[in-house]
């Protein structure tokens, strides 16, 4: 068996500016700084450049000639796309977790489901979103497609920084776990449409919702943020798109995200 290659300093930089930016530490829209980045990894440009290069293809900056090089901000639309997107490829991963669920896979996915119980959950580490987390993860290893799997995290982490306070929405935390319990009922009964129908109904909602609460936001979902020289100054409130979800408006845009 072929030994893997040792991960270079293009590798590990990109590795971390992913993270940041999936976790929107480096927020969508940010200005990136090849010069204070190579000063904060310790390095030469060259491998910044490199890391930016590989991120730029994977879709999660922007280099624009002349201009600058920013973190990807998605629109309204893209968003929607990437959803429905999920939701059906959630649909298809539940359909044939229904099929070839071990034994074992059967109790980690009732044990997941338990753990995950909204007043259980927030005693916990990570509280509901980490449970939720861990529910998906073991739904998708039981689909036994690592490729789909793939794909579907793909989609998960570049959404992750607009869905950072997705459990914050009234009334969201148990209406997951409930819409959870119909996905794994269908799953245990071998059920293949009833799983996938429920998985996939489970984004699509979600996603119908996020397009209502993006109408509240006609200037776009991310205010100016600036370049990294200006956010290191910035107040701590102004960190981390506390701001995305706003002061919660009542009125027809009263459902809770995603």
């Amino acid at each position: 068996m072929q030994k893997p290659y040792p991960a270079t300093a293009a590798d590990r930089i990109r590795q971390t500016l992913e993270d940041q930016i999936v976790n929107a530490e480096l927020p969508p829209g940010l200005a990136l700084d090849e010069t204070l980045l190579a000063q904060r990894c310790g390095v030469s440009r060259t491998p910044v450049r490199d890391a930016l290069l590989q991120l730029s293809a994977q879709g999660y900056v922007q280099i624009k000639p002349r201009v600058g090089i920013f973190v990807a901000a998605l629109e309204p639309g893209e968003l929607a796309n990437m959803f429905e997107t999920l939701a059906y490829l959630e649909g298809l991963c539940a359909g044939l977790a229904s099929q070839r669920i071990t034994r074992s896979g059967r109790r980690d996915l009732l044990a997941a489901h338990r753990d995950a119980e909204p007043d259980l959950a927030a005693q916990r580490p990570g509280g509901y979103a980490a449970a939720n987390l861990a529910f998906h993860d073991v739904l998708y290893r039981a689909s036994g497609n690592d490729y789909l799997i793939q794909q579907i995290m793909a989609i998960r982490k570049r959404t992750h920084p607009y869905r950072l306070r997705h459990f914050d929405q009234p009334g969201r935390l148990a209406c997951s776990w409930r819409e959870h319990a119909g996905i794994l009922e269908a799953v245990l009964d071998g059920d293949e449409g009833a799983a996938s129908r429920a998985a996939t109904r489970h984004i699509v909602e979600g996603g119908q919702q996020f397009r209502e609460f993006a109408e509240r936001f006609p200037q776009g979902l991310f205010a100016a943020v600036g370049s990294m020289r200006a956010a290191e100054h910035a107040a701590p409130a102004a960190a981390t798109l506390a701001w995305l979800y706003g002061p919660r408006v009542a009125g027809r845009h009263s459902n809770p995200i995603n």
